[in-house]
């Protein structure tokens, strides 16, 4: 590895961190993929010598004879000095001293009568709990009459084994979605605007059924045209996803 490989990957983290600043939110993908360019990074710089190549194993062992401070010598090390013990200075005691009797204690004087607890006052019975208002519906999408939206969502069975594998159930849209996916919804579907497509994952994830969720696309459908020619199997396929949604 050298500094143009260096460069490469810089340019992967700057490419692959300007995706996710444009999502406001980190996939788990993304974020396995930038611990490794990171990772990749960090392994090419430290096999690196001062001229940006791969510094072999002698060249490192040569750098460290060449620094004094690193060499090993055998002289044996200096011993600090031995102190000599001096037993303690024995002091006697008269016997005039040892007589006095001692001083008699005094005697603390007893401690106050306890004060009669205050009597306590009974508890104010609790209040039974106000009903929570009920909430407001949500507002339904009404869903669209066009016959070409409507063709959008006819389903088909799949029937070989890699579309049967392509069909697993998903928990949550944002994260079963690729970043290139991700990107090829934004600007195809919902006209290039990231937080138009946040919005509508968020609100499909928060639906229980397909039928809930099919008026919801067919407003997209006709508010951003994927009717069109270019746009048709794209709308599917994020139709298909949706789909998996609610298996």
């Amino acid at each position: 590895m050298n500094l143009q490989q260096a460069k490469i990957l810089l340019e992967k983290i700057n490419s692959l961190y300007k995706s996710i600043s444009m999502d406001g939110e980190i996939a788990t993908i993304e974020r396995d993929l930038m611990l490794s360019y990171i990772r990749q990074l960090y392994e090419t710089f430290h096999q690196m010598d001062e001229n940006g190549t791969v510094a072999s194993p002698k060249s490192r062992d040569a750098k460290v004879k060449q620094n004094p401070d690193l060499e090993i010598t055998n002289e044996p090390a200096v011993k600090p000095p031995v102190k000599k013990y001096k037993p303690p200075r024995i002091i006697e005691i008269p016997d005039t001293v040892k007589e006095t009797p001692p001083a008699p204690k005094k005697q603390a004087p007893p401690p106050p009568p306890p004060k009669p607890a205050p009597k306590s006052k009974p508890a104010p019975k609790p209040e039974p709990p106000k009903a929570p208002p009920a909430p407001k519906p949500a507002p339904t999408a009404t869903g669209s009459s066009n016959p070409k939206i409507k063709k959008l969502f006819v389903f088909k069975e799949a029937k070989e084994l890699s579309e049967k594998l392509s069909a697993q159930p998903i928990k949550d849209l944002t994260k079963s979605m690729a970043i290139n996916d991700r990107l090829l919804y934004t600007n195809d579907l919902f006209g290039k605007d990231n937080n138009a497509l946040n919005a509508a994952l968020k609100q499909l994830n928060g639906l229980s059924s397909m039928d809930q969720a099919q008026p919801m696309l067919e407003e997209l459908a006709e508010k951003y045209d994927w009717t069109s020619e270019e746009k048709t199997d794209t709308a599917i396929s994020l139709i298909k996803l949706v789909r998996r949604r609610y298996l």
